[in-house]
């Protein structure tokens, strides 16, 4: 098949000498998935937005060329491209939430790619299906077409994202659409002018696993009927085996190994490559750190002169840090821009072993499972109801059951993984065992003191116990706080310390009241420099702001750590320090976590037990290989399907129909029962109780209720 697209040495500089993309090139075919992989600060989002010619200011494109069906768009001017964009080539960002317009309805965003691009189609002769709710409030849009046919081309377009009951959704706005609706929304936009590429910018980063395969699913039948390109630019090494048919794997800048996706599996070339493989967090691996990349992709001022790679590389020699390799093509096409290669010609079978055998062990240095004696947070019947208030006088019409009737324990020195979708209540669970959020009504005994009712005062006592770490280090960390403030900070609040004299230096108030020697040991625990202590969070990339999140929390002594998706958003490399960070301060400190997550392969490796959570409620819980190793709730079975397999065959993912019911109405009987297949009459009227199906293995569900367990088959990681 003839190219979409061809790149050829495309570079992009913030400054003269100074590049973001530096000569990079590549071809993509129609009907064919390219992945672009690599950490954050590759480069990656910059050659996406290279090729759509949106560049920020100060950035200019500097070379090269980018041919869309043989015409280079880098030569048109700007009204001709405003028509390639969302016409020929259109994209999805990475963050929806921030690229859809909130003061406008979906239906009047997708109308509006529409009536730009000006799109033909015919309207049906059949009523508009959204007629009777508002659809004639959508104007006349471009070439003659009526409101009404604009409305039911937009509802044919979320319906064909998969977005349940469009009509209503197509008058709503963004901040009344979950994160992944808002991402199929972004999708519909995207179609909406037919393109022949389709450049997606991670967008399945964050997502839940269910929801991530269904838009995956969606890119692959978009694919399949419209013979679409797609350019999928990832940091998941599981979304690319299951997605791409070339992979290019980028470092600062540079793409440093191109293959066939199969290849570049079995047999990763680049050293970079091999590390990333190694990163990945695997249960052979539980008890043993991950092999972390050391350091940081180097910053557009501090580019090594030879080898981009050599400061993190094991592998590196002195041409390495003298002179820059050449890209050499090896057996099959698969290309590396590597020194190890330099004197291999075409067809020569590669010096390295196949990639599952490339993870670097770190001379047999584990973690033992902790020896527990008691269990440091006790949870019973937990419930947070929020009221719905309508009408003048703000009567209360109905509840938010946001989480209903949770129970959960955790031993000193143990990690409980709560998993779920988005919206099943794990994060409001997480912030009312702090008290953060006051429950409705249950228990909450921490280190035998009950949390629920105290006082303000007496509950400030309690928190310096317990401590949580948010999923994102950009809101949770103050902007105009330099490190200091911010660690001294919640010293200064939950006193467990002794009064200390007052940092010197640095002409600035953070540190007063706290030890210089203690703040300088926080960072250095988690992995930073003492001199960052100085520097404000905007300064630090996102895994070292995480890092300083974890040593905020620190910095009371607390025996309980609730993590909250710490590494939902972080690149693989980062993922495997913060993951190894929290080990090794486990076995240092004896610490409890309470890991909210949507990652399994996380939970994995981390995790001693797990507890499943669906609509407020906990369906299934046991110790994390029993588990996650022979699932017994459909709705965990379900989860584990959608985790995308490293062997690129896909496994059959257990569709789920529909998205998770709202809270404030919630099913009878069973909550899962509506998208269940393995649904009974008896799911419909009663909810079920706790039935062991192992050891320390509960699970709510009918089908283990009375009698030998009707099982619906087990699924498990092992299939990855």
């Amino acid at each position: 098949m003839s190219a979409i697209l061809t790149v050829k040495s495309l570079t992009t500089s913030l400054l003269p000498g100074i590049p973001i993309v530096d000569g990079i090139s590549f071809g993509i075919k129609a009907g064919e998935t390219f992945a672009l992989l690599g950490e954050s600060g590759c480069g990656k989002s910059m050659t996406a937005l290279s090729l759509m010619r949106l560049l920020p200011g100060g950035i200019r494109i500097e070379s090269g060329e980018v041919l869309l069906g043989g015409s280079d768009i880098l030569l048109l001017p700007e009204r001709a491209m405003r028509e390639v964009r969302g016409g020929k080539m259109a994209m999805i960002f990475q963050e929806p939430g921030l690229s859809l317009n909130p003061v406008m309805t979906v239906g009047e965003q997708i109308a509006e790619a529409l009536e730009l691009h000006g799109v033909k189609f015919s309207p049906s002769p059949q009523p508009s299906p959204v007629k009777g709710e508002g659809a004639d409030s959508l104007p006349p849009r471009g070439g003659g077409v009526g409101g009404n046919a604009i409305a039911q081309r937009c509802t044919e377009l979320l319906e064909q994202v998969g977005i349940p009951d469009a009509p209503r959704r197509l008058h709503e706005y963004p901040f009344q659409l979950s994160g992944g609706m808002k991402q199929r929304v972004m999708i519909a936009m995207a179609l909406a002018g037919q393109p022949e590429l389709l450049v997606a910018d991670e967008p399945t980063t964050a997502l839940d696993v269910t929801i991530q395969a269904q838009v995956l699913q969606l890119l692959r039948d978009t694919q399949k009927r419209n013979g679409m390109a797609l350019l999928l630019i990832t940091h998941d090494l599981g979304v690319v085996a299951q997605m791409a048919h070339q992979v290019a794997v980028m470092y600062a800048g540079h793409i440093v190994e191109q293959a066939a996706r199969e290849q570049l599996f079995s047999r990763p070339a680049h050293p970079y490559t091999q590390k990333l493989f190694a990163a990945l967090p695997d249960a052979a691996r539980n008890g043993q750190p991950l092999a972390a990349i050391p350091g940081n992709v180097p910053q557009l001022h501090d580019i090594p002169k030879g080898c981009r790679f050599a400061p993190r590389c094991d592998k590196a020699w002195a041409l390495c840090r003298e002179q820059p390799p050449a890209w050499t093509t090896l057996a099959e096409g698969q290309g590396v821009r590597c020194h190890l290669y330099s004197e291999l010609v075409a067809g020569s079978s590669l010096p390295v072993a196949k990639s599952e055998n490339h993870r670097d062990e770190q001379g047999g240095v584990g973690y033992p499972l902790p020896a527990t004696s008691y269990e440091l947070l006790q949870v019973e019947n937990l419930r947070v109801h929020f009221p719905i208030r309508r009408g003048i006088l703000q009567r209360t019409a109905g509840y938010v059951k946001a989480v209903d009737g949770v129970s959960l324990a955790i031993a000193a020195g143990n990690t409980l993984a709560l998993v779920g979708e988005s919206g099943c209540g794990k994060t409001t669970a997480g912030k009312a065992l702090l008290q953060l959020i006051r429950p409705t009504a249950g228990s909450v005994r921490f280190a035998g003191s009950e949390l629920v009712g105290l006082e303000a005062g007496a509950l400030r006592e309690k928190r310096a116990g317990m401590q949580m770490v948010f999923q994102d280090p950009y809101a949770s960390l103050n902007p105009k706080m330099r490190v200091a403030e911010i660690l001294q900070e919640g010293m200064d609040a939950l006193p467990s310390l002794p009064s200390p004299p007052p940092l010197q230096g640095g002409g600035s108030s953070a540190g007063r009241g706290a030890p210089q020697a203690h703040i300088d040991a926080l960072l250095e625990q988690v992995g930073l420099t003492a001199s960052a202590k100085w520097r404000y969070p905007h300064e630090f990339s996102g895994g070292q702001r995480q890092r300083i999140a974890i040593a905020r929390a620190l910095a009371v002594n607390p025996k309980l750590l609730i993590c909250d998706e710490p590494t939902s958003a972080l690149d693989v490399s980062v993922q495997a320090q913060i993951l190894n960070l929290m080990k090794s301060l486990q076995q240092e400190l004896d610490l409890s976590y309470l890991f909210i997550t949507h990652n399994l392969a996380v939970v994995e490796y981390l995790a001693h037990e797990v507890c499943v959570m669906y609509l407020g409620r906990i369906v299934e819980r046991g110790p994390s290989q029993e588990v996650l190793h022979r699932a017994r709730h459909p709705y965990t079975q379900a989860l584990l399907s959608a985790v995308p397999r490293l062997d690129g065959r896909g496994a059959e993912v257990v569709r789920l129909p529909g998205d998770m019911p709202s809270p404030a109405s919630p099913p009878q009987g069973c909550h899962f029962h509506p998208r269940c297949a393995h649904a009974m009459p008896q799911c419909g009227s009663t909810y079920p109780g706790s039935t062991n199906a192992g050891t320390a293995h509960e699970v709510c569900c009918h089908l283990y209720g009375e009698g030998k367990p009707q099982l619906p088959g087990s699924y498990n990681l092992d299939s990855r």
